[in-house]
C-alpha cells in the first residue's frame, strides 16, 4: 500500500505560490486607505464635475449647451473649460442639479465609485475569480494612478468602463445585446464606439447592429430633449475635438508624435513631417499586430480587452484620466497569471507595466509648466521625453504585451 506524502506547509510552498499571501493583503490595506483619503479630499471639488453641472443647469433653463465652448478664447479646442459631450451626458446630469450644492460632489463620487466596484464585479464573476485574484485586482485598482486623476477631477469615464465592461462580458458570453451597452456608452464618450473594429474582426455581425441602433438610440434620447445642441454637438464641436492636441498631457498616439513632428505651441519639434500620413501608417501597423497576435485566442473577453489599448492610442485625444479603461485588461492579466502560478517572466513584465503607468507619471521631470526652459525639454531632454509621455509609453506596452500576458497556458 502506498503511503500518503505529508502535507506541504505554507512556509515550504514555492515562492511564487506564497507571494499572494505574504504580500498582497498589505498592499492591499496599505493602497486602500491611501485611495480613501484621496476620495475624501477629491470630493471638496473637482473641476469636471462643475462643468458637467453647468451643462445640466443650461439643458434645464433652455440655455445652449455649447455657447461656453463655441465662444471661448482659447485656440486649442481641447483645452477649452467647457461642455464638449454629445448632449446625452446633460440630461444624465441634469437631475444632479437638483441636490444642494454640498452634497452633490459627494453623490457623484458614489455614483462613480459603485460604477468602478461593479465594473470589477461583472469581470471576477465572468473570470470565477479565487480570492487571492479579487484581492490582487482591487489592489491594483485603487492604487492606478490614472484612477486617481480620474476621481480628482470628477471624471465620467468609470461610468464608461461600467457599460464597457457589461458590454463586453455579456458579447464573450454569446449574448450580442450587450452591445447595446456600448453604444450608449459611445453616445456618452464617443471613443468607445472603436470597439466596432473588434466586433467586425469577430465577424459578430449581429452585435455590430446593436451597438449601432445603441448608439443612436441613446443620441436619439439627447436629440429629442435638444435637437439643436445635438446638431450643433456633430456639426461643430466633434470635428473641432477630431484635430486633436500636441499639449503634453494627451498620452494618445496623435499627440506623441504631434509633439515630436509638427510646429506647434508647446514643443520644440524634432523635424516637421505630415502627420496625417504618419498617424495612418502607425494605425494600420498596430491594427495588423493586434489581429496577428490574437488570432486563434481561445477567449473572446481576452481578445477584446486587448483591443482596448489600441482604442485609447487611435483616440485623437487620450488625457491620463481616460486611461482607467485599461483596468480590465489589469484584471484579466492578473486572473491568467495566478491561473498559472505566477510565472516569472510574465510576472516581470506586468509589473514593469504597473512601474510604467502608475509609478513614472508621478515624477515631474525637468522644469515645471510655464516654467524657463519647459517647452524645448519637452522632446530635447530624453528624461523629460520619456517621464512626461510615461502614459503613453505604459499604454503601448500594455499593447504589445497583452497578448502574451493574456495567454491561458
Amino acid at each position: 500500500m502506498a503511503i500518503p506524502a505529508p502535507a506541504v506547509g505554507a512556509a515550504r510552498l514555492p515562492l511564487q505560490d506564497r507571494l499572494p499571501h505574504l504580500f498582497l493583503p498589505a498592499l492591499l490595506v496599505g493602497g486602500l486607505t491611501l485611495y480613501l483619503l484621496m476620495l475624501a479630499q477629491a470630493a471638496a471639488g473637482h473641476q469636471d464635475l462643475d462643468t458637467y453641472l453647468t451643462a445640466g443647469r443650461n439643458l434645464v433653463a433652455g440655455h445652449p449647451l455649447y455657447r461656453d465652448f463655441l465662444n471661448h478664447p482659447f485656440p486649442d479646442p481641447t483645452l477649452r473649460p467647457a461642455f464638449i459631450y454629445p448632449p446625452l451626458f446633460a440630461v444624465v446630469m441634469a437631475p444632479f442639479t437638483f441636490l444642494p450644492g454640498a452634497a452633490v460632489a459627494w453623490v457623484w463620487l458614489l455614483v462613480t465609485q459603485a460604477a468602478l466596484a461593479a465594473s470589477l464585479a461583472v469581470v471576477l464573476r465572468y473570470l470565477h475569480a479565487s480570492m487571492a485574484v479579487i484581492v490582487a485586482s482591487v489592489t491594483a485598482s485603487v492604487t492606478f494612478y490614472p484612477l486617481w486623476v480620474d476621481a480628482v477631477q470628477g471624471q465620467a469615464n468609470l461610468l464608461v468602463l461600467l457599460l464597457t465592461c457589461f458590454g463586453m462580458v455579456w458579447i464573450a458570453r454569446d449574448r450580442p445585446v450587450g452591445a447595446v451597452a456600448i453604444g450608449v456608452a459611445g453616445a456618452i464618450k464617443l471613443t468607445p464606439l472603436l470597439l466596432i473594429v473588434w466586433l467586425l474582426v469577430e465577424r459578430r455581425f449581429r452585435a455590430v447592429a446593436l451597438l449601432l441602433a445603441g448608439f443612436v438610440g441613446a443620441t436619439a434620447v439627447g436629440a429629442l430633449v435638444r435637437p439643436g445642441d445635438t446638431v450643433t454637438f456633430f456639426r461643430d464641436v466633434a470635428p473641432a475635438l477630431a484635430s486633436g492636441t500636441a499639449f503634453y498631457s494627451n498620452q494618445s498616439l496623435a499627440g506623441v508624435l504631434g509633439r515630436i513632428f509638427t510646429a506647434n505651441p508647446y514643443t520644440t519639434p524634432w523635424v516637421v513631417l505630415p502627420l496625417g500620413i504618419i498617424l495612418a501608417g502607425a494605425a494600420i501597423l498596430l491594427g495588423a499586430w493586434w489581429w496577428s497576435a490574437t488570432r486563434g485566442a481561445p477567449d473572446p473577453l481576452a481578445r477584446g480587452v486587448s483591443f482596448i489599448p489600441l482604442l485609447l492610442l487611435l483616440s485623437a485625444v487620450t488625457w491620463p484620466h481616460h486611461l482607467v479603461l485599461l483596468l480590465p485588461v489589469a484584471w484579466l492579466v492578473i486572473a491568467r497569471l495566478a491561473s498559472r502560478r505566477w510565472p516569472q517572466p510574465q510576472t516581470l513584465v506586468f509589473l514593469g507595466l504597473i512601474a510604467c503607468l502608475d509609478v513614472l507619471p508621478r515624477w515631474q521631470a525637468g522644469p515645471g509648466f510655464g516654467q524657463p526652459g519647459f517647452k524645448p525639454s519637452q522632446t530635447g531632454d530624453p528624461i523629460v521625453l520619456i517621464a512626461a509621455n510615461a502614459l503613453f509609453l505604459g499604454t503601448l506596452f500594455v499593447f504589445l504585451c497583452g497578448p502574451w500576458l493574456l495567454r491561458s497556458r
